[in-house]
């Protein structure tokens, strides 16, 4: 384990414990007793009855909080500290790249050669001083499709690091700070070593974790300029060195995701500029911005038995999917890649008929570039719902652990994956339409027995 770390960013002396932060909570929705009884019970250090059993780790309650106090970091605090006494859940290890073995190391046996030889680029590129990075991040490898073959990425010298490990961003929302801060540090060293000036981050999650939490609760500056991709499109656009001939005239509606919460909502507004000079109608769901719901990743975070992780989290996924065809928009758009994989998962699951795009595929189809939609994503769909169902099956025989390797080993033995026998057959019973009905509804039938929420 890393060293202890003392992480005080909740600001107590602001709390007056009122307890509106759980109890406009999009998800706990607590009566504002039992509300003002939790942050009292987190603050001292006791048990807590909700909160670190269902939060969807999603920002929300920052928002809400009228003395600016940062109940999400206290929060956050108290997950830390379980972290160091019980470890992460067995499952957590497909997330891990460090880890054997792990989804985007199960991922190359159903990769296409194309997308493998996108991603060998990608990683094994060394940008010069005058490039431009773009940070591609560990969860648009999922689905390289989305920018690759673009003459987006003509403007950067694109990376992918999948031991960046979004800049700690997922690990941060599970309350693994320590694990975070060498992440923070690892990176720094990375971002030494290239001496570029400019880095693009795909993610505004990204962007965040590297100007904000590192440097403001890691303690750790990386002193480069260091953009939102958003921000650079937008500027590309209005310049007319992006041109978007196709008008798409298309419905939508947006998934906001949780870091789209951070700073205010710095987020909330670009991804929807962009969707307007795409041509899109934004037709909004019931809860967006600060009240936005998760995809169902953010469940994850609280879990209370391994085995129950992915039905809390399609659960969670469930009532997203529920608001979003409410709207009756064709399309659901996401601007967070690893909000994609879950979503794709969950309407595969769920039979949903509603569109999935990520905000890239839509300014890709404005630009007049073809996509191989919905096919691909289909395909890449059933390959992550495959390697989650055999990640889930494997958990069941291996403890809880502790994040203890950072970096790839040398040989980057986690991208050569063994024969995974079981795998290859269960990923070709799901190439099977009935086999995939079957499936998807012995899901939806389960998940009110297994989840824990």
């Amino acid at each position: 384990m890393f060293q202890n770390t003392k992480y005080r960013f909740f600001k107590e002396d602001l709390c007056d414990s009122c307890g509106l932060c759980f109890h406009l909570c999009p998800v706990l929705h607590l009566p504002l007793e039992k509300a003002k009884q939790e942050i009292i019970n987190l603050i001292k250090g006791k048990e807590s009855k909700y909160v670190l059993n269902k939060c969807n780790t999603c920002f929300s309650c920052n928002l809400y909080c009228p003395n600016q106090a940062n109940p999400y970091q206290l929060i956050l605090e108290r997950w830390n500290k379980i972290y160091k006494k019980r470890g992460a859940p067995p499952l957590y290890r497909f997330v891990c790249p460090t880890e054997e073995p792990n989804l985007w190391q199960l991922l190359n046996l159903f990769l296409s050669n194309t997308e493998k030889k996108w991603i060998h680029k990608w990683m094994y590129n060394v940008p010069k001083q005058e490039d431009t990075v773009l940070l591609i991040g560990s969860y648009t490898h999922l689905f390289p499709f989305i920018i690759g073959g673009s003459k987006l990425l003509e403007y950067f010298k694109p990376i992918d690091l999948i031991d960046h490990w979004e800049g700690g961003a997922y690990l941060y929302q599970g309350g693994y700070l320590d694990v975070v801060k060498e992440i923070a540090n690892q990176t720094k060293k990375d971002f030494d070593g290239w001496n570029v000036k400019r880095i693009v981050a795909l993610l505004d999650t990204v962007e965040y974790m590297f100007n904000n939490v590192h440097p403001k609760e890691m303690g750790v500056e990386h002193n480069r300029d260091l953009i939102n991709f958003h921000d650079w499109l937008i500027e590309n656009i209005d310049s007319g060195e992006i041109n978007l001939p196709n008008q798409l005239n298309m419905n939508v509606t947006i998934h906001d995701n949780c870091f789209s919460k951070v700073l205010g909502g710095k987020y909330w507004d670009k991804p929807r500029k962009i969707l307007n000079k795409c041509g899109c109608n934004i037709i909004e769901m019931r809860h967006i911005k600060k009240d936005a719901l998760c995809c169902g990743f953010g469940a994850g975070a609280s879990w209370v038995k391994n085995i129950a992780l992915p039905f809390d989290i399609i659960s969670e996924g469930v009532k997203k999917f529920r608001e979003a065809e409410e709207t009756g928009a064709q399309a659901l758009i996401s601007y967070c890649s690893g909000c994609i994989y879950f979503l794709w998962a969950t309407r595969e699951l769920l039979g949903s008929k509603i569109d999935i795009f990520h905000i890239i595929e839509v300014v890709r189809l404005s630009m007049g570039e073809k996509l191989n939609y919905p096919k691909d994503h289909i395909k890449r769909a059933w390959d992550i719902i495959a390697i989650i169902s055999y990640s889930l099956l494997l958990s069941i025989f291996k403890k809880n652990f502790f994040i203890k390797d950072l970096k790839y080993d040398k040989n980057f033995s986690t991208f050569k994956p063994k024969r995974q026998i079981l795998l290859k057959f269960m990923r070709i019973l799901f190439n099977i339409s009935f086999i995939r009905k079957f499936y998807s509804w012995f899901f939806r039938l389960i998940i009110p027995l297994m989840k824990t929420r």
